[in-house]
């Protein structure tokens, strides 16, 4: 079940995402996430999370334009951040249905695209994106303050 994230979550969340970028991560991030961070997140995005028999199987951050803090997304572009899937749960189409649920909402506001960033090691997520229509935007790659290169990729909503 998809459904929107609450904050009864954050625990469980911030597990989540220090499994995906931190544990199984390849750079960038050293420490773990907190609950704390997911009430960040949550202030200044719409989290949408994945359950099944009452735990969380993958978490998408969709933060809309304009937001302060925003890494990659430029003018009227949403981004999409912080999808993750626990280890157990991949291969079973979570991480497509978070991802698809960003584009609906996404359009469904009006934005024109939607951006996001990746690390180089992430093909398996690189694969993901590309088959649901992002391209990649080289030109926008950067280097962050860890000094991990992040990868653009940018779905126009518009076509």
């Amino acid at each position: 079940m998809i459904r929107e994230g609450r904050p009864e979550d954050a625990e469980a969340v911030a597990a989540l995402w220090t499994e995906a970028y931190v544990t199984l991560g390849g750079g960038g991030r050293l420490e773990p996430y907190s609950a704390a961070e997911f009430e960040q997140t949550a202030a200044r995005s719409e989290i949408f999370v994945a359950e099944r028999g009452g735990a969380i199987d993958g978490v998408v951050a969709l933060f809309p334009p304009g937001t302060p803090g925003l890494a990659v997304a430029r003018g009227q572009e949403a981004e999409l951040a912080r999808l993750a899937v626990a280890a157990s749960a991949r291969g079973a189409g979570i991480g497509r249905t978070l991802a698809e649920l960003c584009t609906q909402r996404a359009g469904a506001a009006g934005r024109s695209a939607i951006a996001l960033w990746s690390r180089p090691y992430q093909r398996e997520a690189h694969r993901l994106y590309e088959s649901l229509g992002y391209e990649r935007a080289p030109e926008r790659d950067s280097v962050d303050e860890t000094g991990f290169e992040r990868l653009v990729f940018r779905l126009d909503l518009r076509r």
